[in-house]
């Protein structure tokens, strides 16, 4: 009786990590399509940028943009190296969540700042950038398996936690 409700605890869990995460990615997704149509319709730009000033405009922010991704990167990865070495599997998760939230707020606000770049410009450069964000995302998302990988689970611990079975 007690394992089933751990099982209900680790599912709801998952549940609102990965809500959090689909929710985290959508915001930046509908407001980039908004843009995108814009765009297609012959919309004026928002601001209206000299082109030299334009390809600095694009230029820092895809500089920048691998600049944040690799930190985030980095950061999730020495933060769950951390909480691999804890030794409650519920504190292990609750770090994994805090550090997962932290990683996708972040990477959504980029994303909203590319497509502010974007609606300023029309360039082609932020679109691919915008893409490539998302790819990144969907490669990192929260799952059963990112976790285990993540946070080095035991066996015995990964049967905890595997609410799937």
């Amino acid at each position: 009786m007690e394992e089933k409700r751990d099982l209900k605890y680790w599912e709801s869990f998952f549940q609102s990590l990965q809500m959090n995460y689909y929710g985290l990615l959508a915001a930046p997704l509908f407001l980039f399509a908004i843009v995108f149509l814009r765009s297609e319709n012959g919309n004026n730009t928002l601001t209206q940028l000299s082109l030299q000033m334009e390809i600095y405009f694009v230029g820092f922010v895809s500089f920048f943009a691998l600049i944040v991704v690799l930190y985030l990167h980095f950061f999730a990865k020495n933060r769950n190296m951390a909480a691999s070495k804890e030794k409650d599997l519920e504190n292990k998760m609750k770090i994994y969540k805090r550090t997962t939230l932290i990683k996708y707020v972040s990477l959504s606000i980029y994303q909203v700042i590319i497509v502010f770049t974007f609606a300023c410009t029309y360039h082609n450069a932020m679109m691919g950038l915008f893409t490539a964000l998302l790819l990144y995302a969907s490669f990192f998302r929260p799952e059963l398996q990112t976790v285990r990988r993540d946070l080095r689970l035991s066996k015995e611990e990964y049967k905890q936690i595997n609410y799937k079975a």
